[in-house]
């Protein structure tokens, strides 16, 4: 099955696929006034771009830099390590995380703001070149999910913690589906902490003109799902689209109501 609950067990914290109909998400859904849609790995594909940038700029830091020993770290995990440590959080943030997870700690050398705001622009650069050789791949559920919304006159907003997001929308002319977008761009400006903080996502309410307990979240990283219950949104839904147990437990240990493998599994049925 698709959908993960809950499932009880003589085995503290097992969580196994559990066959419950998604009629209750839906419905859930629809008696929100308003949805707050992750924009990096629901209605963009790019998360995978993004691991494959923050990958070639940590590799090439880890075997370069001289504050380590190539032999006794590990290179970075496209996968678990941009899960963990990027996903819906701040890149300076993430950077500070995996640098200390891999025993770089010494403020004064590799975690100073210059070199992590080069390691920012790295990344940055690494993930352009991407954009431009793949374009920008788009989750055709992500369309179904926001079009069945509007149907049932629910307004929709984007949003990221990437200043790149509102550009990706963009580029890939998905604008006009949202009824408000937030980025990164927009935490700079109204001088709001990095996630999981839930500044954005009120934002969001605010600008569909409604508050969180009246809207609904629906994303795809625990630092999102934390930033969520802060706020005190009337529901938050996770989803795991690789179908891995373990992001699915991720996803409920830090407060997930319900987690799904598609938003297909949350489009209001006419």
């Amino acid at each position: 099955m698709s959908t993960y609950q809950r499932e009880l067990s003589t085995y503290a914290g097992t969580w196994e696929p559990a066959s419950v109909s998604p009629a209750l998400e839906r419905s859930r859904l629809l008696q929100c006034r308003a949805l707050l849609l992750g924009i990096d790995g629901l209605v963009t594909d790019t998360a995978r771009l993004h691991a494959g940038a923050w990958k070639r700029t940590l590799d090439r830091f880890l075997r370069d830099s001289g504050h380590v020993h190539r032999l006794s770290v590990r290179p970075f995990d496209p996968e678990v390590d941009f899960r963990r440590f990027f996903q819906g959080r701040a890149r300076l943030d993430g950077l500070r995380a995996f640098l200390a997870d891999r025993g770089i700690h010494d403020p004064g050398r590799p975690d100073s703001p210059n070199v992590l705001r080069a390691l920012a622009a790295d990344e940055d650069r690494f993930f352009d070149e991407l954009v431009g050789r793949h374009g920008v791949p788009v989750w055709p559920d992500s369309l179904r999910l926001v079009a069945a919304m509007h149907a049932h006159a629910i307004p929709v907003a984007a949003v990221s913690a990437s200043r790149h997001g509102r550009r990706l929308l963009m580029a890939a002319a998905l604008t006009s589906r949202f009824d408000a977008i937030v980025d990164g761009c927009d935490r700079a400006r109204l001088q709001v902490p990095a996630g999981p903080d839930p500044a954005l996502l009120i934002e969001g309410a605010r600008q569909l003109r409604t508050v969180p307990a009246h809207s609904a979240v629906v994303v795809a990283a625990p630092a999102w799902i934390i930033a969520a219950r802060r706020g005190g949104f009337a529901c938050t839904l996770g989803v795991d689209r690789e179908g891995h147990t373990e992001n699915a437990v991720e996803l409920y240990e830090h407060g997930a109501a319900h987690v799904v493998r598609s938003l297909a599994e949350l489009v209001p049925r006419a």
